[in-house]
């Protein structure tokens, strides 16, 4: 993918604004072709970049590209599967657009696809030459109160701290976390840059009560900072030891 040697051909998707706007004001599709994810789950309202190397993958997102653009990301349950069929997947997923493709020279593809509305597969209607299924839009609920205000607040200050001691989050994140006021996109945007199990990610996803999924992810983020907090502490300590020990030795 970083390969700049002139074997990448990069296509860009046509009037991506028109097709987010049309994915965003209209109703979806009864059916949608299905993208399998391998160990990992996505979110509406945030650009997943994807790399597809199965043959039937491939087709899809070709195919994808000279129609409507939408497709449906549903996780596998199970990561070791090359190619997961109806029964291998979860019922909810996430409706997107694809809005760039690389094409790198060992044949797989490399994309960018902006989520839209969170979607629930009711069943399959095509296995071959790749998944199809019909598809149901999975709105959230929101419901105002204090405590969502709360949770909200929490879960901004919580992650916050988590961005910074952690190097992989970069700081943009936090000025981003702080600047969102729908505590629905909120918690898409902090479930999709933790590093956490799947199968939590996926509970987080299938949580359409907004209360709910952030009082879930408010309890997943004390755990992380609690984990990043004894962390250091342990380095600390083992830094002091060593520290001790060389003193001990030059002393001697």
């Amino acid at each position: 993918m970083a390969d700049n040697g002139g074997g990448i051909e990069v296509v860009e998707t046509p009037d991506l604004e028109e097709a987010l706007r049309q994915a965003e004001g209209h109703p979806l599709p009864d059916a949608l072709p299905v993208l399998p994810l391998k160990g990992m789950v996505t979110y509406p309202d945030t650009v997943t970049p994807l790399a597809v190397g199965q043959e039937r993958s491939i087709r899809l997102v070709n195919e994808v590209l000279s129609g409507e653009r939408m497709l449906a990301m549903v996780a596998s349950k199970d990561p070791d599967l090359d190619e997961p069929g109806p029964g291998d997947l979860y019922d909810v997923g996430v409706a997107g657009v694809v809005a760039r493709m690389l094409k790198v020279p060992d044949g797989t593809i490399r994309i960018l696809v902006q989520g839209a509305q969170r979607i629930r597969v009711t069943d399959f209607v095509a296995e071959q030459p790749y998944l199809v299924a019909r598809i149901s839009e999975l709105p959230d609920v929101v419901e105002p109160s204090p405590e969502l205000e709360a949770l909200t607040r929490n879960v901004q200050n919580t992650f916050t701290e988590i961005i910074e001691q952690i190097p992989y989050l970069p700081e943009e994140l936090q000025l981003a976390v702080t600047n969102i006021d729908d505590p629905s996109a909120l918690s898409h945007l902090i479930a999709g840059a933790l590093r956490i199990a799947s199968e939590e990610k996926q509970e987080l996803l299938e949580e359409v009560n907004v209360t709910q999924r952030l009082r879930r992810l408010s309890e997943i983020l004390a755990r992380e900072l609690e984990v990043i907090q004894l962390g250091s502490k342990i380095q600390s300590q083992v830094q002091s030891e060593m520290e001790k020990g060389q003193r001990e030795y030059f002393l001697r």
